[in-house]
This record gives C-alpha cells, structure tokens and sequence, in this order.
C-alpha cells in the first residue's frame, strides 16, 4: 500500500467512522525504511551494512519519486547516503530540498528521539479527533470530516528548535588546478558542517546552500540565489574550504578550475560575497579553512572589511597550513572537526560568536592528530585565529 499525508479510516460502521491512531497519517514504507536505518546503527562496517544501507535508499527515493515524502524521509535519505560514504548522492538530496513536500505529514510515532537531526514525535495535546456520521443528503453519501491529531511537530533540529531567518552558504573545493591546491577531504568536511549547522544550531535543511568544487561563477550564483532570499535581522554563515589568496589588498577565493592565483576572472573576491548579503540587512559569520603561505608579502585573511557586520574566523595563522585527522577511516580537516566539537558543545540556536571562537581555538590545540592515539595534549601543527569583528559586538550570535 502507498504511504498517505491524510488521516486512514478503520474498518467499522460506517455510522461511527474511525481513524487510525487518532488521524497519525499512515507511512508504512516511510517507517519500514527508517527502521532499516536504525538497524545498520549496530551493524559493523561491511557488506551487510551497506546492502541494507542501498536497500533503505531505494526505498525512500522511490517514495519521493512518487510524492509521498516528508522532512523525515528527506533526512533518513541524506544519512542514509552519509553512512556510505556517498558524498555525490548526499549532496544532490541536500542541495535540493524541494524534492518533497516540507508540509507532508509523516507518522513519526517511533522516531528515536537520540536520533540526530530528524523530525521527532510528541505527546498530543490537542483535543481528540473528532468524527461525524455518514449522512445521506439527496441519496449522496457524504464522507466524514475529521481533524486530524497533530502528531508532527514544528521543525527541529537535534532538539534545537529551527530559526528561519539563519541561512549558510558552505563550500567544498576538493579539486584544484593549482599545484598543491586539492584539498582530498574538502567534500566531505562542507557535508559535516551542513549536517551540523542543522543538527546542534537551528538551521532548516532549505536555508543551507552547498557547493562542492564550485567555480567562481557557480559560487556567486549559489550566494545570489540565497541573498535573494535573505531579509533584514537575517543571519549568514559563510564555511569555505579551499584554496585562497590575497592580491593587492583583497581576499579572493579560488574556483575549482582557477589555474593560477593571479587569475582574479576565475575567482570570487572575498568582499563582493559578503556585500551580496549585508546589503539586505544581513549579519555575516565566516569561517575559512585555507592555508595561508605568504605571497608577495601578502596572505590570504589579511583583508578586514570596512562595512557591514561581519565576523571573520581562519583555521590557521597567517603562514600557516591546515591540517587533518583521521575519522572513520576518512580524513577530517582539523578545524572542521574543532567547528562541529563547538557547535555540538553549544547545542543552541543562538551561538555567541566570541565564546565559540575560543572554543575551537582550544579544541583544535586540544586534538590529537588522530581519533585512537587517546586525547592528546593538543597538535603544535595549527592555531586557528579568534574571530575578527566589524560592525558587531562580542556577544552577536548565529
């Protein structure tokens, strides 16, 4: 049987009709999927678990293939494809959340409440549904309006309630023309930090733009089409990972295809992607995970804006190289890894910039250069800056 968004009647008299849990929608195959997520949880890495993993997949894009899905089949599928490890087919789902229909209504009666980043049920509150007699007007049979217990809830991410005017734009260069300019885990830390932002700090999954070895022009037009969207009191997160450099005075940040660091065309200058937002009334919050080699005597970060509030945070010192850990069996940038630490240590909707700086600045000191070598006194290997102000108080928050 098909999953339905409507309250199911139950088999009765037809004088007395019933529904199925008080209105739940009914999402058989939804929470058939979602349970065979929750089964590779205890499943050790290998065939097993990744054979259930493309099953659970199949599923759910089949239900939205056929436009019976919601927020919870849209955030199953993302994890679903994050455990394995396809970071293509993750960042297709994410980049586009229109997939489903954000206003479908999903049973999410055994949704794991420890289950990060998906909708989760609660105790009805509301009055009981109530239901109405078949009547027979004109020798028509009228069928039966009920309301239908509320038993979704309103967004929530990671039991941080969801803010709407909070927007990220997060990119993830892993391919570089320049020598030494691929970054091999870049893809995979902007995902983490998606998949944070909506987990531990109130983003909604629609207002988080991703780009993946973006060139200049498909990053102006992924912060165009978000700053379109963007109004006045609104908030922008910037987290780029890549390649960056500083010509004259201005910071740019290099495309996938840029081959030679003097070539601004096939760049974004720093202070054209902030404008586009804080033109509209927005406060900018940005995070770079960049080295930082001195260049005819300039480095990438050394640009202070002059307008706007805006907030500037760089995972190294200036000459300075980032670095990475192993997760998992996959690399971690060290500050990625220092940024989502912060972000789940804060777990709040409301981040007070300064208080979070220095909470990655001693996390990254603190972290060993690998998960199982124990905790470690720190990594001599980079120092993440503290976040630079303009425009903005100590305590702003995003």
């Amino acid at each position: 049987p098909n999953d339905s968004s409507k309250p199911s009647p139950l088999f009765g008299s037809i004088t007395e009709r019933r529904t199925w849990r008080d209105g739940a929608p009914y999402s058989a195959n939804l929470l058939a999927a979602y349970a065979g997520m929750r089964v590779t949880t205890d499943l050790p890495v290998g065939d097993e678990r990744n054979a259930l993993l493309k099953k659970v997949a199949a599923e759910l894009e089949a239900l939205i293939g056929k436009k019976q899905a919601g927020q919870l089949a849209l955030l199953t599928l993302i994890e679903a494809y994050n455990r394995l490890g396809d970071t293509q087919a993750r960042a297709r789902i994410q980049n586009s959340p229109a997939l489903v229909d954000q206003t479908w209504r999903e049973d999410l009666e055994i949704v794991s409440p420890e289950t990060p980043g998906l909708p989760q049920s609660r105790p009805t509150n509301g009055d009981p549904t109530v239901t109405v007699p078949t009547q027979s007007v004109g020798g028509q049979t009228t069928t039966p309006s009920t309301t239908a217990t509320n038993h979704d809830v309103p967004p929530i991410a990671g039991g941080v309630p969801i803010l709407a005017n909070k927007y990220a734009l997060i990119i993830g260069n892993r391919e570089s023309r320049l020598p030494g300019g691929g970054i091999e885990y870049a893809e995979d830390d902007a995902m983490k930090v998606r998949e944070a932002l909506q987990n531990y700090a109130g983003y909604a999954p629609e207002n988080v733009q991703t780009v993946l070895n973006g060139t200049a022009e498909s990053i102006r037009s992924a912060a165009n089409a978000l700053a379109n969207r963007v109004g006045d009191n609104a908030v922008v997160l910037i987290y780029f990972t890549g390649v960056g450099a500083n010509l004259a005075g201005r910071d740019y940040l290099a495309g996938a295809d840029t081959a030679l660091t003097t070539d601004i065309e096939s760049m974004v200058a720093k202070e054209d992607l902030y404008r586009a937002f804080f033109v509209k009334g927005a406060t900018v919050f940005a995070f770079y995970q960049a080295n930082r080699p001195l260049l005819n005597n300039r480095v990438f970060g050394e640009e202070i804006p002059a307008t706007g509030s805006i907030s500037q945070m760089q995972a190294t010192l200036a000459e300075g190289s980032i670095g990475f850990a192993y997760q998992n069996g996959r690399p971690v940038g060290l500050f990625t890894d220092a940024f989502i630490r912060a972000l789940e240590k804060f777990r709040t909707n409301q981040v007070p910039i300064s208080e979070f700086g220095w909470e990655v600045f001693y996390s990254i000191r603190r972290r060993a250069t690998g998960v199982n070598t124990g905790t470690g006194s720190g990594s001599s290997l980079q120092t993440p800056t503290v976040p630079s102000r303009t425009g903005m108080a100590a305590d702003a928050r995003f």
